[in-house]
Parts: C-alpha cells; structure tokens; sequence
C-alpha cells in the first residue's frame, strides 16, 4: 500500500508538470495584453525583466530613435526595420527602452525557477494589476474551499438520508416522489438552479441577501449568504448522491448474503445497518470525495453570478476577451489541477480504507 500511495504521488507530481508547461507554453505563444496605464505598464515590464522574461536594451543612436519612432507611428514607413514581435518601444525623446522578450524555452525555465525558488507566479496584469498572483489567489481561495466545503457537509447526509429512504420504501409513494425530484433536480445545471433562488428568494421574497457582501459587512448576513450559494451547489449533487445510494442499497438488500444474516436471526434493521450500509458504502465514498472537484467547478460560474469574491469570478475575468490575465489564468489552473490530482489520489486510497480486502497495488 505504501509502494502504490510513492508511485501514485510521484504520477500526480508528474501530471501536475505537464499540465501547467503545456498552458505555459500556450498562453506564452497567445497575444499579451499588459496593463494599459503608461506607470503600471513600466513596473510591469521592470518585473519581466527582473523575473528573466525579457531583456531590456536602451537605444540612443539619434537616427536609429527617429527610425524607430516614425516606423511605431507609420508601420509602413522603413520597411528594412523590423519590430520584434511582443516588444514594447518606449520613447523616451533622446533614447528608446526596448524590452524584448527572451526564447520560449529560456522563459520557461526562468518561469520553473522563480516557481521553485521564490514560490513566484508571475503578477497580474489586469484583474489586480501588479500584484502577485499569489497574493490575489490567497485572498480568494478560502471564500471558495469555504464555499465548496459547506456545501459538502451539507450534501453529503441529506443524499444519504434520502437515498436511504427511498432503498428501504422502494416502490412507494416516498419512493416515487424521491425519484421524480431525483431526475428533475439531476437535469438541472447548478447555474439555472442559482439562478431562480436568487429570483425566487433574493429580489421576491427578500428572504435571504441577493448579492454575495463586501468584506466590511458584519452581522448575521455574513452567514446567510452562504445560504443560496449552497443550495445552488447542493442540489445537483443530492440528487445524483441519492440516485446512486438508492441503487446500491437496493442491490445490496437484495443480495444473498443479505438473505442468510436474516435467514441466522437477524432483524431487517439489524442487517441493513451491520452488513447493508457498510458495503453498499464501498463505491460510494471514493465519488463523494472525487465530488468535490465537481463542486468546485460548478462554483465557478455561481460566484460569478451571486458575485462571490472566489477563484472562480476572478478567472472569469482573467478570461474576458482583450483582458486576458495570463500568469493569474495559469495560477488558477494550477490551484484547480492540485485540487483535482489529489481528489483522484484519495479516491484510490479511500477503496482499500472503506473495505480493507481490497488490496491496491498488492502482487499476486
């Protein structure tokens, strides 16, 4: 078990690398958009330089500054002249400073090292302009765990309970009435489901805050916010964690050890809870863990619209056409990719914790 837990640590480090040199290498080839401000463009480009991204050269040769100058004014004029693509001229009246970026390859490894040296992802160019990545994300990622976890304690039990209940009625009216909330809720994308809750009881009846509060906001609303959000989250997944419950626990009710624990003397309730529960269990617990990456990334597009100060309204935003925040879109990815490689890693492990006879990785 400790040889599979190394070899499958090693493949999430291994996968983790791809993933985020592949959209290093994509997102360094796509259009750059820096910050538009003639200052924030300067510190910007000051820390390119320093993070090994690009070179800086100063011209003041006088006809090479007015060639430049006419040539950034009117392409067509000085054909011989040729402007480095994703350099930035700037005219400083008696001399150019020319930032240039470096290769491709030497930008990624100056990328890893800064990673691996400094823990530095690059700042952000448009979302909260030169400031590092890291700083935005560590001020964001604890609305969105809080978010996705809450609403993972709170349907986690409530799918339980009812797919529970409808395996003991089976084919009763509490059956039938659980499976048709099952497959309305199932068909429902939690953004459509957020959507009328917000209508419903935010801007209707005024229940609960329509709008996610700003920071400063104390009091009970900042607790009921979070109500709307979860349900928004929850629903999708009770439905789908009682459909699954059901149907494992009615399989599991009809199976003949099942049969033989009642046949030596026990009760129904004895035998459900002994021998039912615990291996109807068995493929339920790695999904609900492999959940909550489904959860997260639903939740991207409700923070957006209940206006969650999470990662995943500000990577709609680094995403906006024209707006691209290229070093906060590739943070972002990489606080997703850990999140999901290490879901599937617990998924794995959970197997031989919830029935100890299975025996990953064993040698025969």
């Amino acid at each position: 078990m400790l040889r599979y837990t190394l070899i499958r640590t090693v493949w999430v480090f291994i996968i983790l690398v791809t993933v985020l040199s592949i959209n290093f290498i994509l997102l360094k080839n796509a259009p750059e958009f820096p910050p538009t401000d003639q200052d924030q463009a300067d510190i910007y480009y000051a820390r390119q330089v320093a993070d090994g991204y690009m070179t800086i050269e100063l011209e003041r040769d006088p006809e090479m500054v007015q060639m430049l100058r006419e040539k950034i004014r009117n392409p067509n004029n000085h054909p011989d002249l040729v402007l480095i693509r994703n350099a930035r001229y700037v005219d400083e009246g008696t001399q150019f400073r020319i930032f240039t970026p470096v290769p491709l390859i030497n930008q990624y490894f100056a990328w890893v090292r800064n990673i691996v040296l400094d823990w530095n992802w690059g700042v952000s160019t448009r979302v909260q302009v030169n400031v590092p990545v890291y700083d935005v994300l560590l001020s964001r990622i604890p609305v969105t765990v809080r978010l996705n976890l809450v609403a993972l304690f709170f349907y986690i039990p409530v799918g339980f309970f009812l797919g529970i209940l409808a395996a003991l009625r089976k084919d009763t009216v509490t059956d039938n009435v659980i499976s048709v909330a099952v497959m309305i809720l199932i068909s429902l994308p939690s953004f459509v489901t957020m959507t009328f809750l917000v209508l419903i009881f935010g801007y209707g009846l005024g229940w609960l805050p329509a709008q996610f509060p700003p920071a400063d906001v104390t009091g009970a609303i900042r607790y009921t916010a979070y109500v709307l959000p979860v349900l928004g989250l929850s629903f999708g997944a009770v439905a789908s964690l009682t459909r699954v419950s059901r149907s494992e626990l009615t399989e599991v009710l009809t199976s003949e050890f099942l049969l033989l624990a009642r046949t030596k003397g026990l009760s129904r309730t004895q035998a459900v809870l002994r021998h039912a529960m615990r291996n109807s269990m068995v493929p339920l617990v790695p999904g609900i863990i492999g959940s909550f990456v489904g959860l997260l990334s639903g939740s991207v597009i409700i923070e957006v619209i209940y206006s969650i100060p999470g990662t995943g309204r500000i990577f709609i935003r680094a995403m906006t056409q024209n707006n691209y925040d290229f070093n906060l879109i590739l943070g972002i990815t990489a606080f997703y990719t850990i999140i999901s490689l290490f879901a599937i890693l617990l998924v794995d492990l959970s197997y031989g914790l919830v029935d100890p006879r299975i025996r990953i990785g064993a040698k025969r």
